[in-house]
């Protein structure tokens, strides 16, 4: 479904008259109502001041006279002063991704780079993955009025309102719909759906984490059991608590449930983040490995971004290996990006296992993917998270795309 951008507010920082006038213009032709320009630092933070409705998106150039980009940045992250940062800039990548984990240490979120000329397409695809994450973040879904309570997540669970939905994975050799990630909703009886941001932490901190997951997995193994009578083996993966990893029953739990629905204990993956591991170790390695020995896969997810990557995979019976897409992004790019996907990607080759990259977001994307061999490929380009029911539209859309994809390299190919 084609997003509009008219609400959205966004600011444009770049010195250079003629290059602000082509970025303003790209903008407005994607439809957004509101863009306000300045020409160095110091007078987009009168800029910020002055208005009366906060900023989306500043979109800033870093090479500037007076106040440059950077200095600019951190007073607008350190301060919070608009939602989402774009750097547009012709400095080298290292310099631009310095920035970028900058701002981001700020707590500032960082959509990506445009390079000069500012391509309108890439702008699109950043705009398009900004509302996204705003409405995962259930910004605008009224629910940001909900203040939650333990006796609330409590019911919720109990009563099934926290349910899955699913972000399609596909085979990069083929297009393949082969598997999912399961990622919680919340259907709220008064509020509609409130997504993982509005509720996630207070699910930490009430110490509910293991009785939700648990729901998300029994109503993901309901799912893969419906889908295998339709006759596709779709592979479903869920994230894993450190706390549930602690628990030594956990294999037998999960066999009694799988048991019972009717599927076999290799279309459930069990996605652990690096740091999952980090506590009782002792008690996580036996849970894992005997996750392993019941036939469950074991995906190490966020790789490289956690601690000790090295000794996870080395004592850990992985099974699949999760490019986490802060190196995804930008990589098509970004040489030290690009090295990092690439070395990844071949340390699973030598250790013989499964690759999957996570934020893929467009085409290009792809088509490196594809072109450094990785397996499995995930994120918005291939499909949003969504309810099961509404897989069906999405397949016949992605094959659309898919086909697309193939002409366009079977063309440059023959070119």
């Amino acid at each position: 479904m084609t997003q509009t951008f008219d609400a959205l507010r966004l600011l444009v920082v770049e010195d250079h008259q003629f290059q602000r006038m082509v970025a303003v213009k790209v903008m407005t032709g994607l439809g957004v109502a509101s863009v306000q320009e300045a020409e160095d630092g110091q007078d987009a933070l009168d800029k910020i001041a002055a208005s009366t409705d906060p900023i989306d998106i500043t979109i800033c150039d870093l090479d500037m006279p007076g106040m440059d980009g950077i200095e600019f940045i951190r007073h607008v992250a350190e301060k919070k002063l608009t939602s989402a940062i774009v750097v547009a800039s012709a400095m080298e990548p290292e310099l631009i991704r310095t920035v970028e984990d900058m701002a981001a240490e700020h707590g500032m979120k960082v959509l990506g780079t445009l390079e000069k000329p500012i391509n309108p397409e890439k702008v699109k695809t950043l705009f398009e993955q900004f509302l996204s994450e705003q409405a995962a973040a259930g910004s605008g879904s009224g629910s940001s009025e909900l203040v939650i309570t333990k006796d609330m997540l409590i019911t919720a669970i109990q009563d099934g309102q926290i349910i899955p939905w699913f972000q399609p994975k596909v085979l990069i050799s083929n297009g393949q719909w082969v598997s999912c990630e399961a990622l919680a909703r919340w259907q709220h009886p008064e509020k509609g759906m409130i997504y993982p941001g509005q509720f996630i932490n207070e699910v930490e901190t009430f110490g509910l984490m293991d009785e939700m997951t648990e729901s998300i997995i029994s109503r993901s193994i309901e799912q893969i059991k419906q889908w295998q009578s339709e006759g596709r083996l779709i592979n479903t993966s869920v994230n894993i608590s450190p706390s549930m990893l602690g628990n030594i029953q956990l294999p037998e739990k999960l066999m009694q449930m799988i048991k019972a629905v009717g599927i076999g204990p290799e279309l459930l993956t069990l996605e652990i983040t690096e740091s999952a591991v980090m506590e009782n170790v002792a008690h996580c390695l036996s849970t894992l490995a005997r996750l392993k020995m019941k036939g469950f896969t074991l995906s190490i997810d966020d790789f490289g971004t956690g601690y000790s990557s090295m000794q996870q995979l080395n004592r850990i019976p992985f099974s699949e290996l999760k490019i986490d897409q802060s190196f995804v992004k930008d990589a098509v790019s970004d040489p030290t990006r690009r090295a990092i996907v690439e070395a990844n990607i071949e340390l699973a080759r030598k250790l013989k296992l499964k690759t999957v990259a996570e934020g893929l977001e467009s085409a290009a994307d792809w088509q490196l993917l594809n072109e450094l061999q990785c397996d499995v490929a995930q994120g918005y380009f291939v499909g949003k998270p969504m309810p099961a029911d509404q897989f069906s539209d999405w397949e016949a859309e992605w094959k659309q795309t898919y086909s697309s994809l193939s002409s366009n390299t079977s063309d440059q190919d023959e070119t």
